[in-house]
């Protein structure tokens, strides 16, 4: 073996090695950011559709709605998220709101975004997380909570 193929042996090495390094340290902060999440799920179409994912962290103490960089949904006025008594599949245009929380105005229809959850909420009390147009009374996308 000459020394120059032994220099590139010894860069490519290094660089692998560096590489699963980073790899691995990534994979692992990825598993610490998840840890803290105590539901998660993707929406199920109603009357619209929306993409990407959502979970709900439990940041201190203080449970944390958050919604992946991939969410998109059609605009509409007054789209809110509520957190549901229902299952997704029981939930309807007429019903859905009803014994429901309200957790906040939708903040915009693409993006990420985090809203806190009102303080003392109990997630065993809901089955599902929905966003409904409450003023045209339309249940855009749902998602079970468990």
């Amino acid at each position: 073996m000459t020394l120059l193929n032994h220099a590139h042996r010894f860069r490519f090495v290094t660089a692998l090695t560096v590489f699963l390094l980073v790899f691995l340290a990534a994979g692992s902060q990825l598993a610490a950011t998840d840890s803290n999440a105590v539901a998660q799920g993707s929406w199920t179409k109603k009357t619209q559709s929306a993409s990407g994912t959502w979970k709900i962290t439990d940041v201190g103490g203080n449970l944390v709605f958050e919604v992946s960089d991939d969410f998109k949904t059609k605009k509409a006025p007054d789209l809110k998220i509520f957190l549901s008594p229902l299952t997704a599949s029981a939930a309807e245009n007429k019903n859905a709101i009803t014994k429901s929380l309200l957790v906040a105005e939708l903040p915009k229809i693409s993006g990420s975004f985090e809203v806190a959850l009102p303080a003392g909420t109990n997630l065993d009390d809901y089955n599902s997380v929905l966003i409904h147009c409450e003023k045209y009374t339309k249940l855009w996308v749902a998602s079970d909570l468990h």
